[in-house]
């Protein structure tokens, strides 16, 4: 091996994927240094709920549940309709779990309970307080909430990277590789030249970076956005895309068209900035013949994907009955849009509202006789106790039907995360566009792809693959240049 370097692996990004690489390769007795764009650590796992996606879990079966890494892996490819690499699919399902292990072993802490979703609010998330809980559409439950949120994954693993000694650099931020005769040596960065064995690109996805890019790359979220109208993101400021512009610059195989998570919601572009709680529970969404398609309560993985079948044309529907019941005092996902902030919605035209339910159809293009058929058997429904088209729960649900009627755009008008970056195998080695591994490039979290697909398979997707994925990297930098047994 060759002496003419500054380190064994240079790390670019301190998010989970960042830190668990660089300590899993500093445990193997690599010499690792971390180089952070931002002027903390943390990225978008810090920002996160923390929920971890995984089967077979110690925390399971202390709350008496039975799962397997078989029905979890074959779970997650046909969520995804086989469509992601069914190699690497294995190897992180394989790997979270003891990813997860290694975690709790190092202070990550998770309450013991088996907790739920609230049934009504039409933007379920995580679960306050935390615990175990089905984060998607599986059974049993892999959602595991800590209850302090992401965070406590970021202390736990920068406590471990100081005892390591790994160094971390931040205000620091990449965008050139050493490439030479088809290999990583390396990064250029703020006048300096650092040489190392290896590279491991940890730096996001590309939620904030250049609109040509996202465009590119998530065209979903434009798609169903009205001309002019830019997409939201709720990840780090640092996901700005660096890691497909470095892969590029060595050659990578650069996939990951529409993967990661959009996010779904009602679209009032004129409405005042900040969050103003969320919309009535008694509400229904309807395409654009004016029919239900969906539970409203569908778990926020799955909803974006209904309303792209939808050819993006989702209204949600309500009453007066609706608006004048929100409480925008309530905490959480029950905290409702005040009443007059709806009428101001009318006002500045993000919110349609009719004296009649045809009327209200008819300034939405509906089939007013579908919309009313629709809202008739919704009414029916709640007060027979069941849905008859979708089985959600009727509970502590009123009937649509007091005027005036109220509708809005319900969109995929942003995203959480995306999936786009260097191809890579099982052991996080990023390929180049022949398939073949690039020497000296590794990719994992966000700015590895291959992992994401376009279905999120549930709350903790994200953190999962990212930790995980940053893990195995660390774990093959380690044996490949220390021979260590990991």
């Amino acid at each position: 091996m060759a002496d003419d370097v500054d380190y064994d692996l240079i790390v670019i990004g301190a998010g989970g994927a960042g830190m668990a690489g660089a300590i899993w390769a500093a445990e193997a007795g690599c010499k690792v240094i971390i180089l952070e764009a931002e002027d903390r650590i943390g990225g978008s796992t810090a920002l996160s709920d923390g929920v971890f996606n995984a089967a077979d879990t110690s925390l399971q079966h202390k709350l008496g549940l039975t799962d397997s890494i078989d029905d979890y892996y074959d779970y997650y490819m046909t969520l995804n309709a086989w469509r992601q690499p069914a190699a690497l699919i294995r190897r992180f399902c394989d790997e979270a779990t003891p990813t997860l292990e290694w975690l709790m072993s190092i202070g990550v802490a998770y309450p013991e309970r088996i907790a739920h979703k609230p049934k009504q609010p039409v933007f379920p998330g995580s679960v306050e307080g935390g615990g175990l809980y089905s984060a998607g559409v599986e059974w049993p439950p892999r959602g595991h909430c800590p209850a302090e949120g992401g965070s406590v994954y970021i202390d736990a693993m920068e406590n471990r990277r100081a005892v390591l000694g790994v160094e971390l650099v931040l205000n620091t931020r990449v965008r050139q590789l050493i490439v030479e005769d088809g290999a990583v040596k390396g990064v250029e960065v703020e006048g300096q030249t650092l040489r190392s064995h290896a590279v491991l690109l940890a730096c996001g996805g590309i939620a904030n970076g250049p609109k040509e890019m996202i465009r590119a790359w998530f065209p979903d979220a434009y798609d169903t956005l009205p001309p002019g109208y830019h997409p939201r993101f709720g990840s780090a400021v640092g996901s700005r895309g660096d890691g497909v512009t470095m892969a590029q610059q060595a050659g990578a195989h650069i996939i990951g068209k529409n993967c990661g998570l959009a996010v779904s919601g009602p679209f009032l572009p004129n409405a005042p900035e900040g969050f103003h709680g969320y919309q009535p529970t008694s509400v229904i969404y309807v395409n654009g013949r004016g029919q239900r398609f969906a539970p409203e309560t569908a778990p926020y993985a799955v909803m974006p994907g209904l309303i792209k079948e939808q050819g993006f044309k989702v209204w949600g529907v309500f009453d007066e009955g609706g608006r004048l019941r929100a409480d925008p005092t309530r905490s959480g996902f029950a905290r409702g849009w005040d009443p007059q902030f709806v009428l101001d919605c009318v006002a500045n035209g993000d919110i349609i509202v009719a004296d009649t339910i045809e009327a209200l159809a008819g300034k939405c293009g509906m089939r007013p006789g579908a919309l009313r058929v629709t809202v008739d058997q919704f009414n029916e429904d709640i007060a027979g106790g069941q849905d008859r088209w979708f089985m959600r729960s009727m509970e502590e649900l009123f009937p649509i039907e007091q005027g005036p009627f109220y509708a809005f755009r319900h969109v995929n008008g942003g995203f959480t995360l995306t999936g786009v970056g260097p191809r890579i195998d099982p052991d996080a080695h990023a390929l180049d566009e022949d398939g073949r591994v690039i020497p000296g490039l590794f990719a994992a979290g966000e700015a590895g792809a291959g992992v994401l697909g376009e279905r999120y398979v549930g709350g903790g997707n994200s953190v999962a693959n990212a930790i995980t994925m940053g893990r195995v990297a660390g774990m093959t930098v380690g044996r490949e240049l220390k021979g260590a047994n990991s």
